[in-house]
């Protein structure tokens, strides 16, 4: 039964009645589709034009998830360029995105199953406003962007992208049946007129995913980064980027951090980041702003000097580019 926000009944005689020819003119049937899953229809069901306003913004959300992942996949090739994840992986950010990937899958399979599809759409928007977009593709972005095109820690991620955006199209398509048949077509280089549809196939298998336990740690380690990064735009420093990070914590937690070193700097969205032990645990920001900034990645990470083509750059994004 639907009622207007006020929990007002709806009718054409009061005047308060919404048409569905203008919902649908106004926004689309995905969008429509996505406000009706998010609803719990054990309860009287309000219904007011804000309320798809607020579903537009989450499928939009949705929708440039599966936007990145796709434009970010042009040049791979899962047949050749595919790569499998080790045990030599297990401190990657890709390892810790797989073990997210699984967790959806899980969820999303019990929403469907037990017809609660708010906890399926829930699950699938939070993956994609938080996991996706707020850490993973944030952190990402750096290695997709200025790696060898053919790096192997770039093809990794590559590998990565295309299994959650094959997962997450499957996942999002009994919801948004048009956004998901275009975002397969895309991310297979399809067209229009294939018989080849997602509608076609099932949802990702569940699968079992090996979580490594140290995640837990640098995800705290992160949230109180971020928070002194906050701190620090009060004090001019508005890119992260110039600004690099003196980690102390103690000597047990620097034991579970060390392997994951290599990963901070990215995951912070800093230029550099430094690990000490000591007695009181402690994040330092450091000004980097003053040092020479690569051109191709604006990183300050301590290697930015002029290259034989009279570019600043790093010596990652030096190697990248052929120049010495």
């Amino acid at each position: 039964f639907m009622v207007t926000a006020e929990g007002e009944k709806m009718s054409k005689s009061l005047g308060n009645a919404i048409d569905v020819e203008d919902l649908l003119k106004q926004h689309g049937a995905d969008i429509c589709r996505w406000w009706t899953a998010s609803l719990n229809y054990t309860h009287d069901m309000k219904v007011d034009w804000e309320f798809f306003r607020v579903a537009s913004d989450e499928y939009r959300k949705v929708r440039n998830t599966l936007r990145f992942m796709i434009g970010n996949l042009a040049d791979f090739d899962p047949a050749t360029h595919r790569v499998e994840l080790t045990d030599d992986d297990r401190t990657s950010l890709e390892w810790w995105a797989m073990g997210e990937l699984a967790t959806l899958v899980e969820t999303v399979h019990r929403g469907y199953e037990s017809y609660q599809f708010k906890r399926a759409a829930e699950a699938i928007f939070d993956f994609c406003n938080d996991t996706m977009s707020s850490v993973y593709m944030a952190a990402a972005k750096d290695r997709l962007y200025c790696d060898p095109a053919d790096g192997p820690r770039r093809r990794r991620t590559q590998t990565v992208l295309y299994e959650i955006a094959t997962s997450l199209i499957r996942l999002v398509a009994p919801i948004l049946v048009h956004t998901a048949d275009e975002a397969w077509l895309a991310l297979h280089g399809l067209e229009e007129e294939s018989t080849e549809c997602v509608h076609l196939e099932s949802l990702p298998e569940r699968f079992e995913w090996d979580d490594e336990p140290g995640w837990a740690t640098v995800m705290e380690l992160r949230a109180d980064v971020l928070k002194s990064l906050e701190k620090a735009k009060e004090d001019g420093i508005k890119n992260t980027l110039g600004a690099g990070i003196e980690a102390v914590v103690t000597a047990e937690t620097l034991a579970a951090l060390e392997p994951f070193s290599a990963e901070l700097a990215d995951l912070c969205g800093v230029s550099r980041f430094g690990l000490s032990a000591g007695d009181a645990p402690s994040v330092r920001v450091v000004d980097l702003r003053e040092e020479p900034r690569c051109e191709r990645s604006w990183k300050r990470d301590g290697t930015v000097k002029e290259r034989s083509d009279g570019g600043m750059l790093s010596d990652r994004d030096a190697a990248a580019v052929g120049v010495d």
